[in-house]
């Protein structure tokens, strides 16, 4: 009988309970899973796992932002990783802005379904297989500004009151 390998997903994620959600989840999906709760963790774990797959990221770790550094550090080793960017900033906050990134990314807001985790986690994927960029759920403050949404891209006057 031939051994079966399985691909690789990396879990960022600080709270304990998620983590463990998630990485339920994931087994239940096929993958393999490493956990890691820091970016220090990240760093020391990923050189030696093997291949990854997909990341899971939380944006928020321990109070600070570091899941975009983390996502930078994947993407400079391995610069097409799939990533599913879990977040409870809100879609249009500034700390939740993924730009500059890279890419193949989906955002997925927290608390997150498992449905809804599962389905992020195999779009991302096939978007990295298939080249297929996204072409909805871009930010408000990303998308291009036009006189009809009166967003037109000019500094707008403050007049007192």
């Amino acid at each position: 009988m031939q051994d079966k390998t399985w691909p690789l997903a990396l879990i960022v994620e600080d709270e304990a309970l998620l983590a463990l959600a998630v990485e339920d989840l994931l087994t239940e999906e096929g993958f393999d899973t490493l956990c890691a709760t820091s970016e220090e963790q990240v760093l020391a774990l990923t050189p030696a796992a093997g291949p990854l797959a997909v990341a899971v990221v939380d944006l928020r770790l321990g109070g600070d932002l570091a899941g975009q550094r983390i996502i930078r550090a994947l993407r400079m080793q391995i610069p097409d990783l799939p990533v599913v960017v879990v977040t409870g900033f809100g879609h249009d906050a500034p700390e939740a802005d993924l730009r500059g990134l890279g890419w193949p990314t989906v955002r997925l807001p927290k608390p997150a379904d498992y449905g809804a985790l599962a389905a992020a986690v195999w779009n991302v994927l096939d978007q990295a297989r298939t080249g297929r960029r996204p072409t909805v759920s871009r930010r408000t403050a990303d998308q291009p500004a036009t006189e009809q949404d009166g967003r037109s891209g000019k500094i707008p006057t403050i007049r007192p009151l």
